[in-house]
């Protein structure tokens, strides 16, 4: 076999290595579960547990990390088990089945801490279920990461079907903005009417409605979507055949760990993805609470409707530049294209200071007063979230080749499995910096909109910053990043060679 073709400088991918549309887009419906799993519970986290449950911010953020303590142990560990199972229905399959239902019971029970409890009580259960959670999750996400980059062997087929997990990725973010907006509705058609609040209070969302809501996340999303990989996908592939990795030596945990860190392209991507997150879920973490206590004079339901319409624009955004960012990194390759993106960003996060602020003119469209202005952020910081979700995962894939070419072993899902625990990291410790950054400010929940203009002023550089900031470093970052197209082609042939003498 002699990999890609080339036509006018550019490579062509051969036939028989396009992936069939139906497993594009089973694999690709296991990214919505892949979404709620490592989002659904930072995205909410803040807003059960601080705003409605009333337990402080910090301490919130301290309990997102907590889990990723054991994440270290769980996720290499799952890597090496699925790296080195052979069933008869592949080496990914039994264990993304078994771990998308169980995410999804799991993810209910999160939600369920009694609101009578004290706050160390509801923190300890915070903790416990999200412990239980994420070993489920790790069950299912480390081989299914592992699943997308055995794929296909190709350059660029490989960023064709990470465009389909970027596709069901931002379906995932364009609802998870509308969580709380249901939960909110919800609670009050349980309750049967909308709970005014005491003179001094502030408007919260009936507890009720943030169960009806996770078990419709629990059981649709995470359950349901989260078993089609395993479906559509068959074991193994030409990017990693079966037979290949059974006749290869057992993948050892230590001796995998090792190999990664040495892995200068990895630990480069590592970079990127750790920029990219801490900058992301930080202003995702404040930007709520612009929107709620300094757009919207804390008024949780208005703010809410507001971060809706934010995510909503960053979905269309998202959807609209998936073809764009797989034909442009295709035609002038991947690390280009993530110039540009962060380029874009960069700028972007400039534009947010002056996008998150009140007085904007608002529309009102079906009883609902909106804030068109907010909708520049997604614009210019849109395209970014699509771009990396498609790209860094695409060349995760080739560093994988790379890792076999110099170490004869095919170790998707330990790679996989560090990918994921910084991933999952990363945004544990940005939401904790969300909360010492709301503490830092002297930001207050039970003040509501009540805050000093210090405070204020103080989230809105926080918010504008790290995009900045973050979008920079990156683009330095990637200057050093190695692996082009015709290396990809010129390891896949050596690879393939290989393969055939032995």
């Amino acid at each position: 076999m002699e990999g890609s073709r080339h036509r006018g400088g550019r490579s062509v991918t051969p036939p028989e290595d396009r992936v069939p549309l139906r497993q594009k887009v089973g694999l690709g419906a296991g990214g919505l579960a892949a979404f709620f799993g490592y989002a659904g519970v930072s995205t909410l986290a803040y807003p059960v547990y601080n705003m409605t449950l009333g337990v402080s911010a910090a301490a919130v953020g301290v309990a997102l990390l907590v889990p990723r303590l054991w994440d270290a142990v769980s996720d290499p560990l799952m890597g090496r088990i699925t790296d080195n199972a052979h069933t008869r229905w592949g080496r990914r399959r039994p264990f993304v089945m078994l771990g998308a239902p169980l995410m999804g019971l799991l993810f209910v029970a999160i939600w369920y801490a009694p609101p009578a409890w004290s706050d160390n009580a509801q923190l300890a259960w915070f903790i416990a279920a999200q412990l239980l959670f994420f070993t489920a999750y790790t069950v299912f996400a480390v081989p299914f990461g592992a699943m997308s980059y055995e794929m296909t062997p190709d350059h660029h087929e490989r960023t064709r079907v990470m465009a389909f997990l970027a596709f069901f990725h931002k379906i995932g973010e364009l609802l998870s903005g509308w969580m709380l907006p249901l939960a909110a509705l919800l609670g009050v058609a349980i309750v049967g009417a909308a709970v005014v609040p005491a003179p001094g209070e502030q408007q919260r969302i009936p507890i009720e409605g943030v169960h009806a809501m996770a078990w419709i996340v629990g059981l649709v999303f995470l359950a349901g979507f989260g078993v089609l990989p395993a479906l559509a996908v068959r074991g193994g592939s030409r990017a990693a055949p079966a037979a290949v990795a059974a006749a290869g030596p057992k993948v050892k945990l230590v001796e995998g760990l090792r190999a990664a860190a040495g892995n200068a392209a990895f630990l480069l991507l590592v970079g990127v993805i750790v920029l990219n997150t801490l900058s992301g879920v930080l202003a995702t973490g404040i930007d709520q609470y612009l929107l709620v206590y300094y757009m919207s004079d804390g008024n949780q339901a208005d703010g809410l409707v507001q971060k809706g319409l934010l995510t909503t624009g960053y979905g269309v955004v998202g959807f609209a530049s998936i073809p764009l960012i797989s034909w442009y990194a295709t035609r002038f390759g991947k690390k280009q294209a993530l110039y540009a993106v962060y380029g874009l960003m960069a700028v972007g996060g400039v534009a947010k200071w002056f996008v998150f602020t009140p007085g904007h003119p608002r529309v009102e469209l079906f009883g609902l007063s909106l804030d068109p202005v907010i909708l520049i952020d997604p614009l210019l910081c849109g395209p970014m979230w699509v771009a990396v979700k498609i790209l860094l995962a695409s060349m995760m894939a080739d560093v994988c080749d790379e890792d076999e070419l110099r170490h004869g072993q095919r170790r998707e899902g330990l790679f996989g499995a560090v990918f994921s625990w910084l991933e999952k990291t990363v945004v544990s410790v940005a939401y904790l910096g969300t909360g010492l950054a709301l503490a830092a400010t002297g930001f207050e929940v039970a003040k509501g909109a009540a805050q000093s203009d210090a405070t204020f002023t103080g989230m809105r550089l926080f918010l504008a910053g790290a995009p900045t900031a973050t979008a920079l470093l990156a683009i330095a970052v990637l200057r050093f990043y190695p692996l082009t197209a015709e290396r990809a082609d010129a390891t896949r042939a050596t690879l393939e060679a290989r393969r055939g003498r032995g």
